[in-house]
């Protein structure tokens, strides 16, 4: 019997046995969709703290609005109003009475200052500008006493620019004078006169 031979090269199995394995894929990645993505994150995380920012405020302030409510009603604004009602009657008051004048004090003053041998026949008071001006007509029996009288007059610090005028012969040889000053606020102040009687007191 003739021997056979194999004909063909190509075995019929494998050589080599190689595990069943699935095809490996290959993603190509986009620099542009990483960025986007990061971003979109990062969006949601601000927006979600704004959110809640927003609610911590809002609630804050509701409270701080409870708050201002319990204080006004603890408060008696009927109470606060008349206060204040009265509080400017009373600045009106303290106007009035800063700007009153009294004679009274003017009065005293020429009085305790007139010299001896001095007649004041005529005493008159202007108020122009806050400036308080006086004027003062008599007649003084020497010049010796008008002299004295001038003095006086002049070295009171409640009398400023005092002079004497118009000096002529009176009625029984008398001299006739005329006399000009400007009176200090604090001599014909109301005010100044209620406290003086008030520290007397």
């Amino acid at each position: 019997m003739e021997p056979k031979f194999q004909t063909s090269f190509i075995p019929k199995s494998p050589v080599v046995s190689t595990p069943n394995n699935k095809p490996t894929q290959v993603y190509d990645t986009n620099i542009f969709s990483l960025i986007a993505t990061a971003f979109f994150t990062v969006t949601l995380i601000v927006a979600g703290g704004l959110f809640g920012y927003k609610y911590i405020l809002n609630k804050q302030i509701a409270d701080y609005g409870r708050s201002i409510d319990d204080a006004r009603g603890a408060l008696e604004v009927d109470k606060i109003q008349q206060l204040l009602s009265e509080d400017k009657r009373l600045s009106s008051s303290k106007v009035l009475l800063d700007k009153h004048i009294s004679m009274t004090g003017l009065f005293s003053l020429i009085q305790d200052l007139t010299v001896k041998k001095i007649r004041i026949t005529e005493l008159s008071y202007n108020n122009v500008a806050g400036i308080a001006a006086l004027s003062i007509k008599g007649d003084s029996q020497t010049y010796n006493a008008l002299a004295d009288q001038e003095d006086v007059f002049r070295k009171n610090d409640s009398l400023k620019d005092s002079y004497f005028s118009d000096l002529r012969p009176g009625i029984n040889g008398s001299i006739a004078f005329s006399f000009k000053a400007t009176v200090m606020p604090d001599i014909i102040s109301y005010k100044k006169l209620v406290e003086s009687l008030n520290t007397n007191q």
